[in-house]
């Protein structure tokens, strides 16, 4: 399958994160992730994915199907289940994982999930957002994916949103 193009998927990534205002979805991980999905489904075309992939939230991957058992905030893929690709480890392009206000030990695990989805379903391209904060945790990505990692940090300020990333 075709390489995803990084820098710019990550260029769309940070205009989705700046188009969310709504001052009521940094209040909580489910409705920042609901708009975040929203966002990224209206830029998909523009992704210049390989394929139809999809952007789906909170697909679960079972041990007996996916030799791993996480439920990743966000991922965008082509499912396994059109016929499109002989393996399970095909077709898999984003996998984003969020946390509200994140201390060190949620980000920590949630770049456990990361890695393990790189791992074990290849995602070539990995995200963790911190929602509410200027707090990346960049600095606790796991050596074995820092290099496919991108780390987001947005909040609003004076209504508008504020995005950094490392």
């Amino acid at each position: 399958m075709p390489v995803l193009k990084q820098e710019s998927f990550l260029d769309l990534m940070r205009s989705a994160l700046e188009s969310i205002r709504e001052p009521r979805f940094y209040e909580t991980e489910r409705g920042f992730q609901g708009e975040l999905l929203v966002q990224l489904v209206n830029r998909l075309k523009d992704a210049e994915f390989p394929g139809d992939p999809i952007v789906e939230q909170e697909y679960q991957k079972t041990m007996p199907a996916h030799g791993i058992n996480i439920r990743p905030d966000i991922v965008i893929h082509i499912p396994f289940e059109r016929g499109l690709a002989r393996q399970r480890e095909e077709g898999n392009f984003v996998a984003i994982e969020l946390k509200l206000r994140s201390t060190e030990n949620e980000a920590r695990g949630d770049f456990a999930n990361l890695e393990q989805m790189h791992e074990r379903l290849h995602y070539p391209l990995t995200i963790f957002i911190n929602i509410d904060s200027e707090e990346t945790h960049a600095a606790l990505c796991p050596k074995g994916i820092a290099g496919q990692t991108a780390c987001f940090a947005v909040q609003l300020k004076d209504g508008e949103p504020v995005v950094q990333s490392e």
